[in-house]
């Protein structure tokens, strides 16, 4: 059968789908880009009330497509909203692993009321759709930030076994990825047993000798010394995308989140002194209840301080079964757009200041797909690079690169014709 899988949401949203993806090719399915398509797979995100509202248009474009007879399997973390709509099927994250059983008649909904699986019986996911793979390691969080849905949708902290862990990034080095992200809910509260985050980070580069490793999001309670030392490894990715939500304490306090800004400061200067130029990007949310502009000018002056990249920006939105719900919504709707302007006028000064850095320097390139005779793709420190020219994806060059201020990003030359191989 022809299946179209559209995937919303975080990296581990994303590493879920591909290993789902990789068992569908396996049984012998198709997977397609266009609507004609006998079932559609919408993985869905439930993190802002725009990504609901993303999900539910995905359902209905869904449910239009010329194929009127095509199954929809709604999952991820979005509710079962979705549970009554004819022709749609909806599977909890807790069942999301058995989709492709489903899809065969192995299993039947109802049998999923019965027990459910481990949420990490997921096949490594062999076939990413890029050259990069995103290894699943954690799920869930306790943190229960007052703004967030995310432990209600998956629940507390459970982490996978490491040497199982291990195994699956063997095998995909060994299958040719050449750069692996590590993936969770909160990979801070990883821990298996007396192995924490830093300790599986440690027993993986112990285990393996060529490829890039890769971290997705992390809170930096959880970047202690043991952790931030690994940044002297090569095969590190000099990129981290640290959260942080807002540079003033006292709303900090009223996000629930738990650290400080004097934390978060010293976490990047620690950092940047293993590892120069290190690449730093985050989150912020603008117009949280009760900030005052005192409050926003200390987010905009931590932004300059550590020299972001990049910044996800986000418009607060009251969600409902959150404690912010409760909270006054105190900052007018047109104050919480002019403060997130503010915000993307600087990330554009940051990035250019961040990336210039790299003119006139050596680097090591991952190659991607490219489209004609430009071939993109990402620095040891995560920052995109376009080749002039049609190479082969999924490879590493030493290239010299300059910055482009029309495209914000670097163009880059290969420095030899040989590839970088360990």
């Amino acid at each position: 059968m022809k299946i179209k899988i559209t995937s919303l949401g975080c990296r581990l949203n994303q590493s879920e789908i591909e290993s789902i993806s990789t068992s569908l090719q396996d049984l012998g399915h198709t997977i397609v880009t266009s609507d004609d398509a006998d079932i559609f797979i919408i993985n869905s995100c439930a993190v802002t009330g725009k990504s609901e509202a993303k999900v539910r248009n995905t359902v209905s474009r869904a449910l239009e497509a010329g194929n009127k007879s095509a199954r929809i399997f709604v999952t991820g973390c979005s509710t079962d909203e979705f549970r009554n709509i004819p022709r749609v099927t909806y599977i909890s994250n807790d069942f999301k692993n058995l989709i492709p059983e489903i899809i065969e008649g192995n299993k039947i909904i109802t049998d999923l009321q019965i027990s459910a699986p481990s949420r990490f019986d997921y096949t490594p996911p062999i076939r990413s759709s890029t050259v990069r793979a995103n290894l699943k390691i954690q799920d869930g969080c306790d943190n229960f930030c007052s703004y967030c849905i995310i432990p209600y949708m998956r629940g507390a902290p459970v982490s996978r076994d490491a040497g199982t862990i291990i195994k699956d990034f063997n095998e995909l080095t060994a299958n040719g990825y050449k750069e692996i992200i590590l993936t969770g809910v909160n990979i801070g509260k990883y821990r298996d047993g007396n192995v924490s985050l830093s300790g599986l980070i440690t027993r993986i580069l112990e285990s393996n000798s060529f490829f890039r490793l890769h971290l997705t999001s992390l809170d930096p309670e959880s970047a202690d010394d043991d952790f931030i030392s690994l940044f002297k490894d090569p095969r590190m990715v000099k990129h981290l995308h640290l959260s942080l939500q807002s540079g003033s304490d006292s709303v900090l306090s009223r996000m629930n989140r738990p650290y400080r800004r004097s934390h978060y400061i010293e976490v990047t200067e620690k950092i940047k002194t293993l590892a120069e130029d290190f690449n730093f990007t985050t989150d912020v949310i603008t117009g949280f209840p009760g900030e005052t502009e005192s409050e926003f000018d200390d987010t905009v002056a931590i932004s300059r301080e550590v020299g972001f990249s990049h910044i996800h920006t986000f418009r607060y939105s009251p969600r409902p079964g959150t404690r912010a719900y409760s909270f006054e919504d105190s900052v007018p709707g047109i104050v919480k757009k002019k403060r997130s302007k503010v915000i993307t006028d600087l990330v554009m000064e940051l990035k250019k200041n961040y990336y210039s850095r790299f003119n006139d320097r050596e680097s090591l390139f991952l190659s991607e797909k490219g489209k004609g005779f430009i071939t993109p793709g990402f620095n040891e420190y995560y920052v995109p690079v376009e080749i002039k020219e049609k190479i082969p994806a999924n490879q590493i060059y030493r290239v010299t690169t300059k910055f482009n201020e029309k495209k914000y990003n670097l163009t880059g030359e290969i420095l030899s014709s040989d590839k970088v191989n360990g």
